[in-house]
């Protein structure tokens, strides 16, 4: 059963966040108010002794930053890639989280901010990622001391910065952690309807007043693999873990991306939480919140020695 503070969270996005992506057709309306709560509470939910020390990787058309918390192992390595539908920044709930993740993985983070659309469109959020993950191997961080992960859209592109390094031949990482991933971009799952009410952040594909989803493609297919990497053929990939909500629209993708890896032989772990909001990690007040991260961060320990 799911606690208190979730079901109040719960009321809470139903009528704050989903009316807005609901009701809110401009892109830079939404990227203001999205700001103010990021600069607000998200500010708010950094926690005390958070490092965070800009880093400029050369030939990137990005910002990035390291991400502490206090005296972690500098050489474990988690690249860190948020999300926001492709389109959206909100950098400092997104530092909150990696940090308490940090803490618990006893990992540093390089949290990169990749090009968004509609101003760059895909491929570029890709190529970001890739050029920073290159950038790591470079500075000697071994392959199998880096863990790539990301929330929503940026666990999607967890997904599809795996299969662009098979792609190019470059070595695989330890593992990938995945939080509420969006795998397919084409929005056909049935969990994007069956729990269009259920899901308390987001409204329904065919709900919303501006639909993310062209500004990220431009040109590209909705399936093609490193778009939609659930499509993607997942042999010699690292092992993975997800955390999903049951309650959410994109618990299908995770669902998905279980019965493809098990397809390839590649070990999986999907965990299943009841009733919290999308990405509720973000949410470290919430104890389900600190459950997530502390059990992500065993299984990176136990994937990264």
């Amino acid at each position: 059963m799911q606690s208190w503070q979730t079901d109040l969270l719960n009321l809470q996005l139903t009528l704050t966040v989903k009316p807005m992506f609901k009701y809110v057709s401009s892109l830079e309306r939404i990227r203001q108010l999205v700001s103010l709560m990021d600069n607000t509470v998200g500010r708010l939910a950094i926690p005390r002794g958070t490092q965070r020390e800009p880093v400029k990787i050369p030939r990137a058309d990005f910002a990035a930053e390291w991400v502490r918390a206090g005296h972690t192992d500098p050489e474990r390595v988690v690249l860190y890639l948020p999300g926001g539908a492709y389109v959206i920044r909100i950098p400092n709930a997104h530092t909150g989280m990696v940090s308490r993740l940090c803490k618990n993985a006893n990992a540093s983070a390089l949290m990169i901010y990749y090009r968004l659309a509609p101003e760059h469109p895909f491929p570029a959020c890709l190529e970001d990622a890739v050029l920073a993950y290159r950038w790591l191997l470079r500075q000697g961080v071994e392959p199998d001391r880096i863990i790539i992960a990301g929330d929503s859209a940026g666990g999607g592109l967890t997904l599809s910065t795996l299969l662009a390094l098979k792609e190019r031949g470059l070595p695989m990482p330890a593992c990938a952690y995945m939080l509420s991933p969006l795998l397919d971009v084409s929005d056909k799952a049935p969990s994007r309807w069956k729990n269009a009410l259920s899901d308390t952040a987001l409204p329904a594909p065919k709900d919303r007043a501006l639909n993310p989803r062209p500004l990220y493609l431009g040109d590209n297919a909705p399936d093609d693999p490193l778009v939609s990497p659930i499509n993607g053929n997942f042999a010699g990939l690292p092992p993975m873990y997800v955390q999903v909500s049951d309650s959410e629209m994109l618990l299908d993708d995770s669902l998905r991306l279980a019965r493809r890896a098990h397809m390839y032989d590649v070990e999986v772990s999907v965990d299943i939480w009841r009733k919290v909001p999308h990405v509720w990690q973000a949410m470290g007040f919430l104890p389900e919140s600190r459950d997530a991260l502390e059990k992500a961060g065993a299984y990176i320990r136990n994937h990264v020695i």
